[in-house]
């Protein structure tokens, strides 16, 4: 009885140093979650892919887009972080140094000081606009782009702005949409409603369209609300680079034609990370899968679909990985 006691013991002592020794050996990696369910959806995605198939252990941490994100990669403080569109990330061309390649071709090369890595493209191809409902177009059809918005602003007014009409800006001042700058800089009578969150500016919105209002609004695609409502792109100038619309310049504008008076350039969004930590021999796993990941545009957009309509965000994926194994697969180094 008492050999048997001890034998017992010795087993379970062995598993639990087994199990610990395995979870020590384990790759450790700190990722920073997106604040927009698209980014959650791609980080989730390679999250999973990481710790599932690659043996990877991921902790996650809730921090806002934004220069400060940057600066605690840079800075080794977080590992990597997911889905960073070049249009909103003023600080990609101060820390970036190298090509960000989407789809085999060279889409931009940066010369910054190489403190943050570009990982790979996440695969998403992004698109940004100014909207309004199109029962409101149709209803209006002397409308045609943003150049007639200030012929329609007491449409767009509210009791807070009084006689200027209302944009529902950007919902984060991090993402540097720079929505007020741009309505002044092409003299549009509207005022930039910032409301804090994704979920805020789509509440505010979503009521609005379902009781037949005019609302104009900024939105990205791919993104969920395009499958429930119809909206129309108010045509915002081609994207046009301004050099002296820096921090360091005060942010001197060069007129009407040049960002942010622009539209947003076609981004490839990407994910991004600290250089030590990729450099590390027991990290070119994940290295090399970043870099050959590529999520659609369509299957994120049905996993924004779903999310919407009440599943759990972690549950979405996991059903995508279950029914998409061939094409995540050719991601695995």
């Amino acid at each position: 009885m008492k050999i048997s006691k001890l034998l017992i013991t010795f087993i379970l002592s062995s598993m639990l140093f087994s199990m610990t020794a395995s979870k020590a050996s384990a790759e450790k990696l700190l990722a920073a979650i997106a604040d927009w369910t698209g980014g959650e959806i791609s980080c989730q995605v390679a999250v999973s892919i990481l710790e599932d198939e690659l043996g990877y252990e991921i902790d996650r941490i809730v921090f806002a887009s934004g220069t400060g994100l940057w600066e605690a990669i840079a800075a080794g403080d977080i590992d990597f972080a997911c889905e960073s569109w070049p249009s909103y990330a003023e600080a990609d061309e101060i820390m970036f140094n190298g090509d960000l390649i989407h789809g085999g071709e060279v889409k931009m090369t940066y010369s910054g000081d190489g403190s943050v890595t570009i990982l790979g493209t996440v695969g998403i191809t992004g698109m940004s606009d100014y909207y309004v409902p199109k029962y409101w177009a149709d209803a209006n059809p002397d409308f045609q782009d943003y150049t007639d918005l200030n012929d329609f602003k007491s449409d767009f007014a509210t009791m807070e702005t009084g006689d200027k009409g209302r944009l529902i800006g950007c919902p984060v001042a991090g993402w540097n949409c720079h929505d007020q700058k741009r309505l002044d800089v092409l003299g549009l009578d509207f005022i930039a409603d910032e409301l804090g969150t994704e979920t805020a500016s789509l509440a505010e919105a979503q009521g609005m369209y379902d009781r037949g209002e005019p609302f104009l609004m900024y939105l990205w695609e791919p993104h969920w609300f395009f499958g429930v409502n119809e909206l129309v792109g108010v045509k915002l100038a081609p994207n046009a680079p301004c050099e002296t619309f820096t921090e360091a310049n005060n942010w001197e504008v060069c007129g009407p034609d040049k960002w942010p008076g622009t539209g947003w350039a076609v981004d490839y969004p990407m994910n991004y990370g600290n250089p030590e930590t990729f450099a590390k021999p027991e990290n070119q796993k994940a290295l090399e899968f970043f870099g050959k990941m590529a999520l659609s545009n369509a299957d994120q957009a049905a996993m924004l679909v779903a999310v919407r309509e009440g599943a759990e965000l972690n549950d979405v994926v996991a059903e995508w990985k279950a029914n998409n194994k061939s094409t995540w697969e050719s991601w695995l180094p």
